[in-house]
């Protein structure tokens, strides 16, 4: 029949089913709104064009009782008093009101299957060319919905109704259609994706069978989408599907089959929607030109790892060896580095930047980076989510004996048949980055390609930064440097898929309270009830800044005491009250923050523009001071040891007009006035030049004067420079 068919037979569903007027707001309510879905990225002429085709149908009141549980609460997480900025999660806009709108309800449910078992921006473009193919041949012209639009609401959808688990019922639908396939290459993922042409029929085929039971019955012919369509057809709708599939029958529901489905890989992929005596209402094949929707290849944090093994092999005996392997890796880098970051003295001449371990050497790192490096027992507690089904493989480990580092298991404990090394060390890689999350939800997505992509890298031992980049990638399923009009170097939290990675410094005031870690949040970030996906800096680099404050600060530095003087733990500036500013952009929130302080002696000001990952990148670079048991507070006095010496200003010790010796201590009178904390943070890792070693550290509100010099010189052959 005529395309125009599928048109009409829609028009006609249209009438028969009691659908009545969507738009049931009126006035202000109505305003408000239209409001409320655009800021949370969403548009409401497009929700109720997806409402007239979707919301025609019913869903299974069981399984609507069960989504509608999941899905309707709302959760806010304060991120950032400074800028107003939070972490939105749960029901926005678009779920609320779905939640009393029965069409929007149906609409919501089922767009959130699609969203999850296909990549979006390929969802789109289906759904755009399905609704344009619909209306061929029709006398009056109906405008599909606007591509941005579309993709717009698709993804509100999605990020609002995260929290419903449809993996565990796809992975339970799969078990009965595929016993036998193992999930290696990750072929069961493309298997879920529903070709264009079947889902252009479903678009009104589902309605006609779901309303004349009686009088239609639908036959699909399609290898891929097979486990998506019989959720749809039946977990959501209550429809029975009968599936023929390498000449067996499968059938889910007790009542009569109204949806047909015949997987033959030599078949075309098509769809026709019978009547009672077998006349086509409309058929459609597929195209030369119909383009392959791209799966959506994720899976939870909870036995992640193990996911990710069984898309390479379905071994069983080798993939426990495989498990054992990477957390044994995982546990002697834990060791190596928790005990070279302890308050005893390093066991490296390399200025403590070298960690003794066989086969484990990192070298170049400022100790900042590797300061939330997790611990043994945080490894365990990883790895026993991240190889769920391998949980006793994990407790069996004996903590007791001498464990091979990385290079040792990937050269004897890998086995070939999981690619070896390089998947070792990528699983390593994944487990000790999740062990610098504070805290995890296991019902976390993350991407499974980007894991693939990663076997190709380099191993090495990450630092909160390199962690910061590998979670985004894993989270978004792409590399991080190919974020949409976004500086992946400027981003303070990044957002996926109803998911937010946020950095540690969106909390802080001071240089000390940034302590490296990161975070998971479900929601994405807004302020004011406008949502955006990333929360970048809108400062200008710090090297730029720095280099025009230079020559204005030169005159106010100058030593105040040496080896042997007395002096008080104060600051010789006044901080002033912090400017905050914030655009958007269509992406995302910009952010800078204007520090400001200004001399007690000469009121000469000084100003410093830093964002949050600004902020995060001082913290990770500099060695922050642990907190000791005697009071710290401002005034108290301490007699300088030796090679010791404190200064005002924030330029180097080049600009002063003694000579020094190559170990000296560099200490900063700055306590109590955070923007010039900050402002010298900056300046002595970019600004003070120095032809040996250097290292910076800070000082917390919880440690004292002594303490504080104490530990900054214990490496005694460095030079150091400290933050009070």
């Amino acid at each position: 029949m005529a395309m125009s068919s599928q048109f009409s037979l829609s028009l006609e569903l249209t009438k028969l089913v009691p659908f009545g007027p969507l738009v049931n707001a009126a006035g202000h309510g109505l305003i408000r709104l239209i409001r409320d879905l655009q800021a949370s990225g969403s548009d409401f002429i497009t929700e109720e064009d997806l409402a007239q085709v979707f919301g025609r149908n019913r869903v299974e009141p069981l399984f609507a009782s069960t989504f509608r549980t999941a899905v309707k609460h709302s959760m806010i997480h304060e991120v950032s008093s400074i800028a107003e900025l939070v972490i939105e999660g749960g029901a926005g806009p678009t779920v609320r009101r779905s939640l009393n709108e029965p069409a929007y309800f149906a609409m919501v449910v089922q767009l959130s299957l699609l969203t999850f078992t296909h990549e979006l921006t390929s969802l789109t473009k289906a759904l755009t060319k399905a609704f344009e193919r619909r209306t061929e041949g029709a006398k009056d012209f109906v405008a599909p919905p606007r591509y941005d639009a579309l993709k717009g609401a698709l993804r509100a959808i999605r990020e609002q109704t995260c929290g419903f688990m449809w993996e565990l019922i796809l992975s339970a639908v799969e078990k009965r259609l595929y016993p036998s396939v193992a999930w290696t290459d990750g072929f069961l993922y493309t298997l879920r994706t529903i070709p264009l042409v079947i889902m252009q029929g479903l678009l009104d085929s589902l309605t006609a069978v779901q309303h004349l039971p009686e009088n239609t019955r639908l036959r699909i012919g399609s290898t891929f989408g097979i486990p998506t369509i019989v959720v749809w057809a039946h977990q959501v709708l209550g429809l029975s599907v009968e599936v023929d599939i390498n000449g067996e029958t499968v059938v889910f529901g007790d009542g009569p089959v109204s949806v047909y489905v015949e997987s033959d890989k030599n078949g075309p992929q098509e769809i026709v929607l019978l009547s009672e005596t077998d006349d086509p209402f409309f058929h459609l094949a597929e195209a030369d030109e119909d383009d392959r929707l791209l799966p959506l290849r994720q899976h939870p944090v909870r036995d992640y790892g193990t996911r990710a093994l069984r898309l390479v092999d379905d071994r069983r005996d080798e993939e426990r060896q495989m498990v054992n392997a990477v957390v044994t890796s995982c546990i002697s880098i834990a060791r190596a580095q928790n005990r070279d970051h302890g308050h005893e003295l390093p066991e490296s001449d390399n200025q403590g930047h070298e960690i003794q371990e066989p086969g484990i050497r990192v070298h170049d790192k400022p100790l900042g980076r590797l300061s939330s490096f997790p611990s043994v027992q945080r490894v365990l507690a990883v790895s026993r989510s991240v190889f769920a089904s391998n949980e006793d493989v994990v407790d069996a480990i004996d903590l007791h004996s001498e464990l091979p580092c990385p290079a040792q298991a990937a050269e004897t404990e890998a086995p070939k048949h999981f690619g070896g090394s390089r998947l070792l060390l990528c699983l390593t890689h994944v487990v000790l980055v999740l062990g610098m999350v504070h805290g995890f939800d296991e019902d976390l997505m993350l991407h499974v390609e980007s894991l693939e992509t990663a076997q190709y890298m380099p191993f090495r031992i990450p630092d909160t930064c390199m962690a910061y980049s590998s979670l985004a990638s894993l989270l978004q399923g792409q590399p991080t440097y190919r974020l949409e009009d976004v500086e992946v170097d400027r981003t303070s939290v990044i957002s996926a898929s109803g998911w937010s990675l946020c950095l540690a410094s969106l909390a802080c005031k001071d240089p000390s309270d940034t302590k490296g870690l990161l975070a998971f949040i479900r929601g994405v970030p807004a302020r004011g009830g406008e949502r955006r996906r990333y929360i970048i800096d809108g400062a200008l680099p710090l090297p730029k800044q720095l280099k025009r404050a230079t020559a204005a600060s030169r005159s106010r530095n100058k030593i105040v005491a040496g080896p042997g003087d007395t002096c008080a733990l104060e600051s010789w500036s006044q901080q002033k009250k912090a400017r905050h500013l914030i655009g958007i952009t269509d992406h995302a929130f910009e952010i800078a923050t204007i520090c400001e302080t200004r001399s007690k002696d000469t009121s000469e000001a000084n100003s410093l523009t830093l964002g949050f990952r600004s902020m995060q990148e001082i913290s990770w670079n500099v060695v922050h001071v642990p907190a000791c048991m005697h009071n710290a507070e401002l005034g108290q006095s301490l007699v300088l040891p030796d090679a010791v010496w404190t200064f005002h200003g924030f330029q180097g010790p080049a600009l002063f007009t003694q000579n020094f010796p190559q170990q000296a201590l560099f200490a900063g009178l700055v306590a109590g006035d955070s923007s010039a904390r900050w402002m010298l943070c900056a300046h002595m890792l970019q600004t003070w030049k120095f032809p040996y070693e250097f290292t910076v550290y800070v000082r917390g509100r919880d440690c004292c004067f002594e303490c504080s010099v104490k530990y900054a010189k214990r490496i005694p052959y460095s030079c150091a420079g400290l933050v009070l």
